[in-house]
């Protein structure tokens, strides 16, 4: 079954001193490892704003950097397991994963990572394991975004009552949390619950109402339940905005 979706990725990495393994000897020593930290965590942030950009040969360059300065970063080994995942190099990315997970158990934004990596390798079990292992640290600031993709991962499996669990687990978490509300609208809308699937997407409020998605969902949820002038906001809102998108294209020819 396809999922119809995009992977919900929280990736942060913070320029910030983590706890150093005490094995540096002396002040000049710790001082040295602190800086070779720093510096990697700085090419880390640069691999990953790369990454965002497309441009994948520089993020592959500064994450091995990254590598070199510190291979005992979390936030370097994950960083580098995400652009590997990019890459469909699958046996590093899960050794990546694996090592920052072990490197710091507690950080449920590896965790989250590495449960989205999992799914779509099809180890759903594995998967499950650590999206819970995220939304069940309580140091963990955004469990929304580890519900949300074991919801994602259940619609993989074709298990939709455990997607909606899913997704309403990540709605009490952030009520206005609009990939949750997107899925929950669209498990209503293939069920011809529109009325229902209408009042989800109407919680999505401000920036997020404004994806191909989102917008392509609208138009055909208002059409069904009779309001022909919010189809009409929606169907110029997905043309105004992104009008060389797969939903815009799939509209026109529809027409």
């Amino acid at each position: 079954m396809s999922l119809g979706a995009t992977w919900i990725r929280r990736v942060l990495v913070i320029i910030a001193l983590a706890s150093l393994a005490g094995c540096a000897t002396s002040p000049q020593e710790r001082k040295e490892e602190a800086q070779q930290h720093r510096a990697a965590v700085l090419n880390a942030q640069l691999g990953i704003d790369y990454m965002r950009t497309g441009n994948l040969k520089l993020a592959d360059e500064k994450l091995k950097r990254a590598l070199n300065q510190d291979p005992n970063s979390s936030i370097v080994r994950n960083a580098y397991a995400l652009l590997m995942q990019r890459l469909g190099k699958n046996n590093e990315a899960e050794d990546n994963f694996s090592k920052a997970v072990a490197l710091k158990p507690s950080d449920g934004d590896v965790h989250n990572n590495f449960g989205v990596f999992l799914c779509e390798q099809g180890h759903y079990s594995r998967a499950y394991v650590q999206f819970k292992e995220a939304w069940s640290n309580p140091l963990y600031n955004t469990p929304e975004f580890a519900y949300a993709n074991a919801g994602i991962c259940a619609l993989k499996q074709g298990d939709k009552k455990l997607a909606e669990q899913r997704f309403e687990q990540a709605l009490h978490e952030q009520p206005g949390f609009s990939p949750a509300l997107y899925q929950l609208a669209k498990l209503a809308a293939d069920q011809g619950h529109n009325q229902k699937a209408d009042a989800y997407l109407g919680r999505i409020t401000g920036e997020a109402r404004y994806s191909p998605n989102i917008l392509a969902l609208c138009l055909k949820v208002k059409r069904a339940v009779g309001d022909m002038n919010g189809a009409a906001d929606c169907a110029r809102d997905l043309y105004r905005m992104f009008p060389n998108s797969p939903q815009a294209r799939a509209l026109l020819q529809n027409r």
